[in-house]
């Protein structure tokens, strides 16, 4: 039995393995696939861990307690200063959402359930991944998960030999065509759940079986060379080949946009790596490239690393926003290497291999001290540093809850009521539409004695539209049936409402009007007749047909562009000025065939620019200098409920 030697090489692969995610996150275009680096270290941790495993069932001495209190001593020192330093820093310079959002993501931090919150979050209201300092821990969470439940199999399975490696092959295999099949059907639920990364710690686990229980770590077998050297390739041509357009833009691959990932292209930095260990320490990749004494150093310090990389390039990114210049990114990757290496030499690397009785309590609890600061952040109990001056922007920031006095139904797509319960409007359409349920709530109150009632039928970024196709929803999905059955079923229903941001469905070209691409020359007359038709079919049913144009959209909207955003604080700006020609200047001709289409359909049409914009410029604020929207592209509640009128239209009797 193998003493678990140390080799050098596997720390120059943790090395490879950490570069590959860095520069992918500061600089992506230049490692394109830096990504897949998580996966390789899914690998070196299910190679080292299950060594350790086995060891100790061989020599009989494994025990729960001692090897989770090997993995506190391992994990905590450094997870714990991220934590805090993130915490204290956020607290100068965040908003109290953001810092609320932060609390959230800490606490579930020291719970190891990151990757369920964030796979809980993706979705079209998600904000930018790279606005979240502790997204990176999701893979942290995945391997603990991964060591809640493999240690226990093991010691079941230690006792039946014959089914031990057999019963590993096949948890292999089953995840990993698990993995394929779900990177086509949720390329979210299988980039975040721990039950499709489990092949790629299993496959470590399996050659650390070969290496370790069966004694072949030391072989020197003649095809080493080749083995190394296409290991080597196969992670190139993974971190080279893989384009970020397979992933998520702002992390990995959490939105498909095209080939998703993981799924089978996860073989490459896996197989790779596999065939790196086997090579030994002796073939030349690994004896020459990765046991070099830089690739060593950075794999000694790759997991803080890792842990401060990305909260310093988000802290970036929200200070900065869009994408902050190449010198400021740099700057933020050093301050991560400068933390990283004052928290291994000075904390990791003291309190990892200290046995003091003291330690493990002291870990713990400044753990769980981390963890109920998280809490009390996400509950508003501590809240951020904030200039009093930047109040207004952040009522518009916090006030987003567009269902409150709504009732929702059963539906594949949203559907909500609300009023009375006698003649009833449909409001039909995207999350443009959905921002004015405040309004009708507020208006069909019964308490006031309306008797009208209203039922919206919503999917945010789904438009109104028969026969259109958005790329990012599974085929089929459309709110059409639903109104058509709300039709059927209803005869109290006598006017629809439809909405959207109409002029977004054409800027990506994934998307499909009748299986033809909006980026198709005919895509635009094709989505005219489908509307113009669906609005003819309504009015042949006796329907009084409403469409409500786009309200004004845009960048310099956003409430936080009245935040003038400082590494040491966050301030109050006066925000730039936003005009409707400007607005208008490349959805002028959409904007007017889709308001022809609904006029010459028998539709009228409210232009919410008209009601929303003064002598030619967009409302930023309110009278009391509270910013309208809360996104950029929605109007906030508060808004919503008080000022727009021109959706009470819809439902007077």
């Amino acid at each position: 039995m193998s003493n678990l030697r140390y080799r050098s090489d596997i720390d120059g692969l943790r090395a490879v393995a950490v570069l590959g995610v860095v520069i992918y996150h500061a600089f992506p275009k230049v490692v394109p696939g830096g990504f897949s680096g998580v996966d390789i270290f899914f690998v070196i941790s299910g190679y080292l861990i299950s060594g350790i495993l086995y060891k100790g069932h061989r020599e009989g001495n494994f025990g729960f307690k001692e090897f989770y209190a090997r993995r506190v001593r391992r994990l905590f020192p450094a997870l714990i200063t991220v934590l805090l330093l993130s915490l204290g820093y956020g607290w100068l310079v965040l908003l109290p959402d953001e810092y609320q959002q932060l609390g959230k993501h800490v606490a579930a931090g020291t719970l190891f359930i990151q990757n369920i919150i964030f796979w809980k979050e993706s979705g079209y209201f998600d904000i930018a991944a790279n606005l979240k300092p502790m997204l990176h821990l999701w893979s942290l969470a995945v391997e603990e998960q991964f060591y809640i439940f493999f240690p226990p199999l093991l010691v079941l399975l230690w006792k039946r030999p014959r089914v031990l490696i057999p019963a590993m092959i096949l948890l292999l295999v089953g995840t990993f065509i698990a993995n394929v099949v779900m990177s086509y059907q949720d390329v979210v639920t299988d980039f975040f759940l721990t039950p499709y990364r489990a092949w790629e710690f299993l496959g470590g686990s399996l050659l650390a079986w070969w290496h370790y229980d069966k004694n072949h770590e030391e072989d020197v077998p003649s095809y080493r060379e080749a083995l190394s050297w296409a290991g080597l390739l196969l992670l190139g041509f993974a971190m080279l080949w893989i384009q970020p357009g397979d992933a998520h833009p702002g992390w990995n691959a959490c939105v498909s946009k095209g080939n998703p990932y993981p799924g089978w292209r996860a073989l490459l930095p896996v197989a790779g790596t596999l065939l790196l260990m086997e090579g030994g320490r002796g073939a030349w990749v690994n004896r020459k490239i990765l046991s070099h004494p830089v690739m060593v150093w950075v794999g000694l310090i790759s997991y803080p690393l890792y842990l401060f990389h990305w909260p310093a390039l988000s802290f970036v990114h929200i200070v900065k926003g869009g994408a902050p210049a190449p010198e400021i990114i740099w700057a933020a990757l050093g301050v991560a290497l400068l933390l990283t290496v004052l928290t291994y030499y000075f904390i990791e690397k003291k309190l990892r291999h200290n046995k003091g009785a003291w330690v493990l309590p002291a870990l713990v609890g400044a753990f769980l001290i981390s963890g109920v600061w998280g809490a009390m952040c996400m509950l508003k109990i501590i809240a951020p540093k904030l200039d009093p001056k930047l109040a207004q922007a952040v009522i518009a920031l916090n006030d987003k809850d567009s269902f409150n006095g709504v009732k929702q139904h059963e539906s594949e797509v949203g559907l909500f009521t609300v009023g009375g319960s006698g003649a009833q409007t449909v409001f039909v359409g995207d999350s443009n539409m959905q921002q004015y349920m405040p309004r009708i709530a507020e208006y069909l109150d019964p308490r006031k004695g309306s008797p009208r009632g209203a039922i919206f039928i919503v999917y945010a970024g789904l438009p109104a539209i028969p026969g259109f196709q958005v790329a990012q929803y599974k085929k089929g999905l459309s709110l059409i049936p639903e109104l058509d059955e709300q039709i059927r079923k209803n005869p109290k229903i006598d006017r629809v409402v439809l909405a959207g941001l109409w002029c977004e469905y054409f800027t990506y070209k994934g998307n499909l009007i009748d299986g033809v691409s909006v980026g198709d020359p005919s895509a635009v007359d094709r989505t005219m007749q489908a509307l113009g038709g669906l609005i003819r079919r309504l009015s042949d049913q006796g329907k009084k047909v409403t469409l409500i144009l786009s309200i004004p959209y845009g960048d310099k909207l956003h409430p936080g562009n009245a935040v003038e955003r400082g590494f040491m604080s966050a301030r109050y700006k006066t925000p730039q000025v936003f005009t409707t020609e400007e607005f208008l200047s490349d959805k002028r001709s959409l904007l007017e065939k889709v308001k022809a289409t609904a006029l010459s359909n028998g539709a009228s049409v409210i232009d919410p620019v008209e009601y929303l914009s003064t002598n030619g410029v967009c409302r930023f604020a309110d009278d009391d200098g509270i910013p309208i929207q809360y996104d950029g592209r929605h109007l906030r509640p508060g808004y919503v409920r008080e000022h727009v009128t021109y959706l009470d239209q819809t439902v007077t009797p």
